[in-house]
C-alpha cells in the first residue's frame, strides 16, 4: 500500500473489543443517504464487542417504559433486521470468531470507492480458516446493498454456510438506553427470500429481500424454526488452499418511500447482482473524489486522511440521489449509530452550508424536512403556551419535541432533570440554513415554497417572547444557549434570560426579514403592520450585557457566577470534558459557575464572522473595543471544557481571524480527528459526530482558505498556516463551479463560467475555463 493509498482509507490491524470495537464499526459504516450499514463483521450478532446495525433515514418507532412511576416515551431510529449475518460450519461445527480463536484481523474502509473490507484468520480444530468479505452500498439504486466473500482453509473439509436475516434484533447500540423497551418492530411474515416487518407503534412497513450464492450456485431457502429469522443454507466441499467464493445481495424498502415495499424488493432482487452494486458505488465515489475532494499538503501526515474521512461520512449521511425521495434530515450521528436516538438537532447548521457549497440539491432536500414540519412546530409552540412556530430541540418522525425530561448521569448512575429542550435557538439555526442556502445558490424558490412562511412564523414566536422592560430594552427569557451546562439561574428553574447568541441571531433574522420586505420580492400585504414595526423595534433594542473590557456576557447575570478551579478538577478526575456530570455527582450545579460545555457567544463568529457580529452589536446601540474579538476569545476559552466536539472548530476559526495560526491548527487537528481518536472516551461507539465533520471542513474552506459566498459575490482571502504548503478544493456558487488552489505564494482560481470574484479587497473577472493567478498575502 502506498502513502497515497493510506490517505484514502482507515485501516485496523488489531482485534478490538468493547466500545473501541463499536467505535471502529461506526467509522466503517457504509451509507447512501437512505440507509446506513454499520461496519460490523458479517459473522457477528449483538454482543459487548460488536453491533451490526442497519438504519433507514426517517424510520422511527415509539416505545413506552415505566421509570420511577412515570411512563417514559422514546422515539428511536429503528435498528432494522440484520441482513448480513453469515454462519460458517466445518462439518457440523460452527466456526467461532472470538478473542481466543482469532489469529489476525484486517479491516478497512476505502473512501475512494466506498468499500469496506474485513479479513479474519481463525483457528479451528482442523487448522486455519481465512474469511475475507467486501461490502458495498449502492448510492444510485439506493435500496440495494451487498457483499462478496471468500473462504480459504489449509485443510480439506465440508463447508456448510448459513445465510440469515435476523429479525429478532433490538435497539441496543447505546448501553444506557438498554434499560428501556428496545423492541422496535414485529416480523409479519417470512416467505421465499423476503422478510416483512412493521414498526410497532408508527406502522411503517418494511421488507428485506436477500439472495445468497455459494460457489456460483444459489443456496436453498429453508425454514429456520424461528419465526423472526429468514434462513438460507448451502453446502460445498472445501479443498486445501483453494478459495470458495460466496455473495449476498440485499434489497430494503419501506412504506415511507414505496407504496408496496414487498413488491418493490421482489422485483429489484430478481435483477440484482453484487457486480452492479459495486459498479454504481465506484461510479458515484469516483465523481465525489473528482468534485469534492479537499487536498492538503502539510507536516501533519494524518490530516489529509481525516479530511477525506469527514467528506466521506458527510456524503453518506445525505445525498440527492436518495434524499430527493425521502422526508428526512441528517441526525447528529448520521446513520451510523443510535446515539441521541437518531434525532435531528441543530447540527444541521454544521452540514447544510457544506452541502449548499458542494451539492446544493442535497441542502434543499434537507431543508424540505423542516418545511414539512412547520405545522408541527406551530403545535409545539402551543404546547408551551407560545405562538408562531417553535421547532423542537430534538426532532424525529413528525417534528414534535423528542427531548426527554430526565437523563442518566453516567458518573453517579442517577436520573437527573433534562432541560435541553429550552434551546429554542434551533429555530434560528433553521432560518440561518434557509438564508445560507439562498446566499450560496441564488435559489429563492424555496422561500416561495414555504420558506418565507417558516421565517414569518418563527419570527412571531420570537417577537412574542421579546418583552419590553423598564430599561427601554427588550428581554427574552426562558431559553438556553448552545452551552448546555447552563439550564437556569442557580437554585431556580425556567432557563436563562438574554442569551447573547440567541439575541444577536434574532437581530440577524429580523434584518433578513426586513431585507426581504424592502426588496418587494415577496408579498407582505397580509402581514400585520404593527407586527413588522415591532420587529424593527426589537432589532434595535434587544439587551446585551457587556462589561468594561468588551466581554459580551453569555447571558444576563453570567458575570455574577462563581469561577471554577479547573486545575483542581483535572487533578482529581483527569478528563473533565463532562465537568457538568462531575459537579452534579458532587452535589453542586454548573448553573452556579462560569464553565461552558462549548462556545456559546462565540458561535456567532462561526455563523456570521467578526465584522457582521460587531455590526449587529452596534445596531443595538453598544460599542466594542478594538480588541474585542481577542478579549472575548481569551475570556471564554479559559472557561470552556469542550464537552461538545463542535466547540474547538469555533475557536479555530476565531484564531485564524486574529492571526493565531498555530493555535488555530491545533484546534482544527484535534477536532477533525475527534471520532477517529474517540477523544470523548467512547462516544464514537454510538455513531460518528456529523456536526464536527461538517464544521471542520467549513473551517478549512471558509477560514484558512478565506472563502466567503455571501452578499452576491464569491470572495476569497487565504491565510494558510506555515505548516501547510498546499490546499486545493472546489466550491459551487450560484451555478458556478470554482476550483481553488493555494500554495505558499500563489492563489489559482478556475471557474467553469465567466464570473466576478473578490480576491482580498479587489474585484476581478474570471473567464470561463481559464485559470487566473493571484499573489497570496
Amino acid at each position: 500500500m502506498t502513502e497515497t493509498d493510506k490517505d484514502w482509507m482507515i485501516q485496523y490491524d488489531k482485534y478490538e473489543v468493547g466500545k473501541r470495537s463499536y467505535g471502529q464499526e461506526s467509522l466503517m459504516t457504509l451509507g447512501n443517504g437512505y440507509l446506513g450499514w454499520r461496519g460490523a463483521p458479517v459473522w457477528s450478532s449483538f454482543s459487548e464487542h460488536h453491533y451490526p446495525g442497519l438504519y433507514v433515514a426517517g424510520v422511527f418507532n415509539r416505545t413506552t417504559t415505566e421509570v420511577v412511576g412515570h411512563d417514559v416515551v422514546n422515539e428511536d431510529m429503528v435498528n432494522l433486521p440484520n441482513p448480513q449475518l453469515i454462519k460458517i460450519f466445518i462439518g457440523n461445527q460452527l466456526v467461532k470468531f472470538t478473542e481466543q480463536t482469532i489469529i489476525s484481523r484486517q479491516s478497512a474502509i476505502n473512501f475512494k470507492n466506498g468499500t469496506q473490507r474485513d479479513k479474519y484468520v481463525v483457528k479451528v480444530d482442523e487448522g486455519k480458516l481465512t474469511l475475507t468479505t467486501t461490502k458495498y452500498v449502492d448510492p444510485i439504486d439506493f435500496h440495494c446493498l451487498g457483499f462478496e466473500g471468500e473462504i480459504l482453509t489449509d485443510f480439506d473439509a465440508t463447508l456448510r454456510l448459513e445465510s440469515l436475516v435476523d429479525g429478532s434484533v433490538l435497539n441496543q447500540n447505546v448501553e444506557r438506553y438498554r434499560a428501556f423497551d428496545s423492541k422496535e418492530f414485529d416480523v409479519l411474515s417470512i416467505s421465499e427470500n423476503i422478510l416483512v416487518a412493521k414498526t410497532r407503534t408508527t406502522d411503517i412497513e418494511f421488507a428485506v429481500a436477500v439472495k445468497t450464492t455459494l460457489a456460483g450456485s444459489s443456496v436453498v431457502s429453508a425454514e429456520s424454526g424461528h419465526q423472526e429469522v429468514l434462513l438460507e443454507t448451502g453446502q460445498v466441499e472445501l479443498h486445501k488452499n483453494v478459495p470458495v467464493h460466496f455473495e449476498k445481495v440485499i434489497v430494503l424498502a419501506t412504506s415511507a418511500e414505496e407504496k408496496q415495499p414487498v413488491d418493490f424488493v421482489r422485483n429489484e432482487l430478481a435483477k440484482l447482482s453484487v457486480s452492479k452494486i459495486r459498479e454504481n458505488s465506484t461510479t458515484y465515489w469516483s465523481k465525489v473524489c473528482e468534485t469534492a475532494d479537499i487536498v492538503i499538503k502539510s507536516d501533519d501526515k494524518d490530516l489529509q486522511r481525516m479530511v477525506r474521512m469527514n467528506v466521506f461520512h458527510i456524503r453518506q449521511a445525505a445525498q440527492h440521489l436518495a434524499n430527493q425521495y425521502l422526508d428526512a434530515s441528517v441526525g447528529s450521528r448520521g446513520l451510523t449509530g443510535e446515539g441521541y436516538r437518531g434525532h435531528i438537532f441543530w447540527d444541521e447548521i454544521f452540514v447544510v452550508p457544506y452541502y449548499a457549497a458542494n451539492e446544493p440539491e442535497t441542502a434543499r432536500d434537507i431543508l424540505l424536512y423542516r418545511l414539512n414540519r412547520l405545522y408541527a412546530a406551530q403545535d409545539n409552540a402551543k404546547v408551551d403556551g407560545e405562538i408562531g412556530a417553535m421547532f423542537p430541540w430534538q426532532s424525529g418522525l413528525i417534528g414534535d419535541e423528542q427531548s426527554q425530561f430526565v437523563h442518566l448521569n453516567t458518573v453517579n448512575n442517577e436520573w437527573e432533570p433534562d432541560n435541553s429542550r429550552r434551546q429554542r435557538h434551533v429555530s434560528l439555526a433553521i432560518v440561518y440554513n434557509l438564508w445560507i442556502y439562498t446566499q450560496l445558490t441564488g435559489d429563492l424558490s424555496i422561500l416561495h415554497e414555504g420558506g418565507l412562511e417558516l421565517l414569518l412564523e418563527t419570527t412571531k414566536f420570537w417577537l412574542n417572547k421579546a418583552v419590553l422592560g423598564e430599561d427601554g430594552r427588550y428581554h427574552i427569557s426562558g431559553v438556553m444557549g448552545p452551552d448546555e451546562y447552563h439550564e437556569a439561574y442557580p437554585g431556580k428553574e425556567g432557563g436563562i434570560t438574554d442569551n447573547a447568541y440567541t439575541n444577536l441571531m434574532l437581530v440577524w433574522q429580523l434584518n433578513w426579514l426586513t431585507e426581504l420586505q424592502t426588496k418587494n420580492t415577496f408579498d407582505f400585504s397580509s402581514v400585520d403592520v404593527e407586527w413588522l414595526e415591532k420587529a424593527q423595534d426589537v432589532a434595535h433594542k434587544l439587551y446585551l450585557d457587556i462589561d468594561e473590557n468588551g466581554v459580551i456576557a453569555q447571558y444576563a447575570g453570567y458575570f455574577d457566577l462563581k469561577e471554577v478551579d479547573f486545575t483542581a478538577y483535572e487533578a482529581k478526575y483527569g478528563d473533565i470534558h463532562r465537568i457538568d456530570r462531575l459537579m452534579k455527582a458532587e452535589g453542586i450545579s454548573p448553573d452556579e459557575y462560569k464553565v461552558a460545555k462549548q462556545a456559546d457567544t462565540l458561535m456567532l463568529l462561526y455563523n456570521l464572522g467578526a465584522n457582521h457580529t460587531e455590526k449587529l452589536v452596534r445596531q443595538l446601540g453598544y460599542r466594542l473595543p478594538e480588541d474585542w474579538l481577542r478579549v472575548n476569545r481569551d475570556y471564554y476559552l479559559a472557561r470552556t471544557v469542550h464537552g461538545s466536539t463542535t466547540s474547538r472548530p469555533v475557536f479555530a476559526g476565531i484564531d485564524v481571524t486574529i492571526n493565531q495560526m498555530d493555535e488555530a491548527v491545533e484546534f482544527l487537528t484535534e477536532a477533525i480527528g475527534s471520532d477517529y481518536y474517540d477523544i470523548q472516551g467512547g462516544t464514537t461507539a454510538e455513531g460518528i459526530h456529523i456536526g464536527v465533520m461538517g464544521e471542520t471542513l467549513e473551517v478549512i474552506q471558509n477560514e484558512f482558505a478565506g472563502v466567503t459566498l455571501r452578499d452576491g459575490e464569491f470572495g476569497i482571502a487565504p491565510r494558510l498556516p506555515r505548516h501547510w504548503s498546499y490546499l486545493k478544493f472546489t466550491q459551487l456558487f450560484r451555478g458556478n463551479r470554482v476550483t481553488v488552489e493555494i500554495s505558499d505564494k500563489k492563489l489559482l482560481l478556475t471557474a467553469d463560467r465567466k464570473m466576478v470574484v473578490r480576491v482580498y479587497d479587489t474585484l476581478f473577472q474570471l473567464e470561463s475555463g481559464e485559470t487566473a493567478t493571484f499573489e497570496v498575502k
